[in-house]
């Protein structure tokens, strides 16, 4: 998953509502917080289904240390070796997706031969079908997202088709349209420095929220995506850093308000990537970082 922060050429194009949110993400010289009006809150079901829940970027051998943190799925390639590693109480999520505009991992006859092989196995929760689409750049990718994610309906019954977007336009990819069915969303709050600073602009939350609500995005379809990276390390970007205990607190606090007991939860990441992400979750233990992993034990263990 990207943390790359764009906004396409066409998003002047776009609604007056959604240009609105969209106006005081950046100014020219650098980032400024989301001043606009908060969201609304979600409202729980009556009966929810138990959250599953993610931390991108990982191996098996991690795997031990994920489910003592209360993580149940774990993201692999429809790969034999990577699906029988996957250890008994978890549950994988296939990544067979492209980024931005950028081709497919799998081209499509692969993929219907991955999702012929495994859209009956037990251990598959779903299938991660594009990160960050950006339609404005490549409006067609919306076509080949339904493709598959209608093959996925047909083929892969009981398992879902996930989407995670970012803060371009998010009418095409709306579950509705693409026929997804899931949409993460992954605004990271704490942004503008690899140094902690004294507030994350948790706002930034309440903004891409009501994005999806404007492109008709249900809160009972969203996914969370928490930030759980900087970028101290990193060897590109360096516009991210990793939130402090109460800010970590604080982002998740926020999320409840707007989408209480999602289906799914994802927590980028657990894995450093190299260009975007480090340090990361599987650092974030205590003494010299954050002890975010005490945080996800409790909140996963229903402590918190």
């Amino acid at each position: 998953m990207d943390v790359r922060y764009k906004i396409g050429a066409a998003v002047a194009a776009v609604a007056v509502g959604t240009a609105a949110l969209l106006a005081a993400v950046r100014a020219a010289d650098g980032y400024e917080p989301y001043g606009g009006p908060p969201a609304s809150p979600g409202t729980s079901p009556a009966d929810p289904d138990p959250t599953r829940r993610i931390a991108l970027n990982t191996e098996p051998a991690d795997y031990p240390r994920l489910r003592e943190l209360g993580y149940d799925l774990v993201d692999i390639r429809p790969d034999p070796s990577l699906v029988a590693s996957i250890p008994r109480g978890m549950q994988a999520l296939m990544w067979v997706g492209n980024f931005h505009c950028d081709d497919f991992t799998l081209d499509y006859d692969a993929f219907t031969r991955a999702v012929r092989t495994y859209g009956r196995d037990p251990r598959v929760y779903g299938w991660y079908l594009s990160d960050e689409p950006n339609t404005s750049e490549c409006p067609e990718i919306t076509e080949e997202i339904e493709r598959r994610a209608d093959f996925v309906e047909r083929h892969a019954p009981g398992q879902i088709s996930f989407i995670s977007l970012t803060d371009w336009p998010m009418g095409p990819v709306t579950p509705r349209k693409v026929n997804v069915d899931i949409v993460g969303l992954d605004p990271y709050p704490c942004r503008g420095a690899v140094e902690p600073k004294k507030k994350c602009d948790i706002g930034a939350i309440d903004r891409m929220v009501r994005m999806a609500d404007r492109a008709g995005i249900a809160r009972e379809r969203v996914a969370p995506v928490l930030q759980a990276f900087g970028q101290e390390c990193s060897s590109g970007d360096k516009q991210y850093w990793l939130p402090t205990e109460d800010q970590f607190r604080a982002l998740l606090r926020r999320w409840d308000r707007l989408v209480p007991a999602p289906r799914l939860e994802i927590t980028y990441t657990w894995g450093k990537q190299d260009e975007w992400a480090c340090p990361t979750l599987a650092d974030a233990s205590g003494g010299e970082h954050p002890d975010l992993q005490g945080i996800i034990e409790a909140r996963n263990e229903g402590r918190s």
